[in-house]
């Protein structure tokens, strides 16, 4: 009662941010240690300057306990069986609500729908980082409040129980007989926060730097509560807030609460109550709702539509210190531009290209997409019928942005790291101080303006040649980067996609296809359509390319004996020398000498293959660094085959608990004989870097 009395007496108005910034660096802090010393300089600043350092602590123990309290049952509760009743589906994929923990289900032979309640055997999975940049997907269940995942093995229905989410499934359900598939699509992102439109429109929108319409955001919750506060005032004729709040709390619930719309509400919310002698500021209602979101589930700092949406709305309080402009086009312009820099990294990291339209576009395209697909979508829900008209406006909009960001004027850009968002957001921080003091601003630009010419000249500057492992699950694909961004070179491409993004990549200049299973092929589409792929190689006798391939014309077939010239960086075909009708044994095999240090590349060769090329090439075979064939399976890595080869360090690439049993122990035996051994699903991906004849190996875990 004491502290009760004591919080009454002291409301902290204007004073919320300090509780705010320390509570975020101590949840930063969590997984990034060094930022925790800034946490400690920041109490330091606390104790020194103000009368807060006992209240702010207590708040920093609460949000301490409520994370550990988080890892004991995402640590402690696993089993194989669940009850739950069903709050999502996507594609026989569901979310499993047990009231004390959540879990996202896969592979489901039955069609289940929200509100339903079942039990499940289930074999969970742990989604395990492979580099750096690698999507965490265990981190982003958690922000959802999701605990685990896994397989169903069995599952059945023991009962059903309505929810709100079963209404919004059964209405989806009559929208999608009645509107056009672009209509519903659009409607079902923009009104029910399910993202499912397709895969390219996603990726011209965020190329466009504009994906942030397709999501609930602010902007949806303020047109609808002006809309329901104008109709309120039609009706009674005076103004009501209390019946749009209940309308809009339950719309918000109905379509699970995402993190941007709560947001929104949240704050409506404290608007509506912030009254008395000491009202709280702006920066107040957006620290109460942000800590009142994190005291519920504090994984959601590292949800990028969390960040995206709280970064907007802090940004927006201060509009009129920085941006004074008379004109209205032009003060939106500055506005959307100034949004454009503080999402910046976190757009980068989704797509890590910066088009350069969207710089000229973005602020136009948000406020005319924004007033036209927001009333339209939400007009459609109550008259489904109006799409007659307006599904060709969707049908117009697709056009116009997919064929808008196939101009490719972009650049490329490899995701920011903690440090670089740090320097990032403190050059940031300068400008936009300088636009509020409206003094250094040609200075602070330039800054900002260096640092991002850095960033995109640094990998010329960079002298280390380095062949890269990914650890793709189970196949293969390997990178080769030559010193000074001279040449790249991609040696198969199952599920590597990703990680080229993430380096911030634009062209390869020789994409080898070893061999055309799936495994080391998948991300082939992806991949040729994305990157500028200057040369396309594959062996001669594998036949099924003919009709993958069959629309690029850069395609080189390749036997043995073939050299590829890059910069003066000489690659050597050493196979496929006799054709089989195992297409592994037509697999190309590569060797690469960088300065002293030779790599032998041999897709899923077996063993035929492998006496075919040492009676060809004998000791030429020697290599330091021998790409494992075939995973690891017992159909290669021959002792006759490895006397020649003789590797210092081999490397099998494997998936974690893989149904072919991969790499085989026999195999695995042998090659200790010889050399040290690397397997991508213990290291996470396998770096050789070669400066100066000196090698230096890394690995991600």
């Amino acid at each position: 009662m004491k502290l009760l009395k004591l919080l009454k007496q002291h409301p902290y108005s204007n004073d919320l941010h300090f509780f705010l910034i320390a509570t975020l660096l101590l949840i930063l802090g969590l997984k990034y240690y060094f930022i925790l010393i800034i946490l400690f300089i920041y109490l330091i600043f606390i104790f020194r300057k103000t009368k807060l350092i006992m209240p702010i602590s207590i708040i920093l123990l609460m949000f301490l306990f409520i994370v550990l309290g988080k890892k004991l049952i995402n640590n402690n509760f696993k089993k194989d069986n669940y009850k739950g009743i069903i709050t999502e589906t996507s594609d026989n994929n569901y979310v499993i609500d047990s009231f004390l923990y959540k879990i996202k289900c896969y592979e489901s032979k039955h069609e289940y729908k929200p509100g339903d309640i079942i039990e499940i055997n289930i074999k969970l999975k742990e989604d395990i980082k492979s580099y750096e940049f690698d999507f965490d997907n265990q981190e982003y269940l958690y922000s959802l409040g999701i605990n685990y995942s896994g397989n169903i093995n069995k599952s059945k229905k023991i009962g059903f129980f309505p929810t709100l989410k079963t209404l919004k499934y059964y209405y989806q359900g009559y929208l999608k007989t009645y509107l056009a598939e672009d209509s519903y699509n659009y409607v079902s992102s923009l009104v029910f926060a399910d993202n499912i439109l397709n895969d390219e429109l996603k990726d011209s929108y965020s190329a466009l730097g504009i994906s942030h319409i397709l999501a609930i955001s602010g902007m949806h919750i303020i047109l609808l509560f002006n809309f329901l506060s104008f109709i309120m005032l039609k009706i009674f004729k005076s103004y009501h807030k209390k019946i749009p709040l209940i309308i809009i709390s339950f719309y918000v619930i109905l379509i699970g609460a995402p993190n941007s719309a709560l947001r929104a509400l949240l704050m409506l919310l404290l608007s509506s109550i912030n009254k008395g002698r000491n009202k709280y500021t702006k920066l107040d209602i957006l620290s109460i709702s942000l800590l009142t979101m994190l005291f519920f589930n504090p994984y959601r700092l590292f949800n990028t539509g969390f960040i995206l949406s709280y970064l907007i709305s802090f940004i927006l309080l201060f509009e009129n210190d920085y941006n004074d402009s008379k004109y209205m086009l032009l003060k939106n312009y500055k506005r959307y531009l100034i949004i454009f820099l503080i999402t910046l990294p976190f757009t980068i990291k989704m797509n890590n290209k910066i088009h350069l339209l969207s710089l000229l576009l973005s602020p136009i395209l948000t406020i005319l997409f924004s007033y036209t697909l927001i009333p339209i979508s939400f007009l459609l829900i109550i008259f489904p019928i109006l799409d007659y008209v307006f599904k060709y406006i969707y049908i117009f909009i697709n056009f116009y942005t997919i064929n808008l960001a196939k101009y490719d004027i972009f650049i490329s850009i490899k995701t920011f790291n903690i440090y670089i968002m740090i320097i990032y957001y403190v050059l940031f921080s300068f400008l936009l101080y300088t636009l509020v003091i409206k003094k250094g601003r040609i200075l602070s630009s330039s800054l900002l303006n260096m640092f991002f010419f850095i960033i995109i000249f640094i990998k010329y500057l960079n002298p280390y040649s380095s062949i890269t492992f990914i650890d793709v699950g189970q196949g293969d694909s390997t990178l080769i980067r030559l010193p000074y961004n001279k040449g790249i070179m991609l040696i198969d491409c199952y599920n590597s996609f990703n990680y080229l993004k993430s380096e911030g990549i634009n062209k390869i200049d020789y994409l080898v296809f070893t061999h055309s299973d799936n495994d080391h092929i998948g991300d082939y589409k992806k991949i040729l359509n994305y990157f500028d792929v200057d040369k396309i190689i594959i062996p001669y006798y594998d036949e099924k390319f003919d009709e993958l391939l069959i629309s690029y014309n850069n395609i080189t077939k390749v036997d043995y004996k073939y050299e590829i010239n890059l910069n003066n960086f000489y690659f050597d075909i050493l196979g496929p020398i006799y054709p089989y009708e195992d297409a592994n044994s037509n697999s190309v095999v590569i060797k690469l000498k960088i300065y002293d240090y030779t790599f032998l590349f041999t897709g899923d060769m077996t063993k035929e293959e492998e006496e075919d090329l040492v009676y060809e090439y004998n000791s030429y075979l020697d290599s330091d660094v021998l790409k494992v064939g075939h995973h690891g399976s017992s159909t290669s890595s021959s002792e006759l085959f490895l006397k020649y080869v003789t590797p210092k360090y081999s490397v099998i690439s494997a998936g974690l608990n893989n149904k072919y049993g991969h790499p085989n122990k026999e195999i695995v035996e042998r090659l200790n004989n010889y050399s040290i051994i690397y397997i991508t699903y213990l290291c996470g991906n396998i770096t050789f870097n070669i400066l100066n004849n000196k090698l230096n190996i890394s690995t991600y875990r």
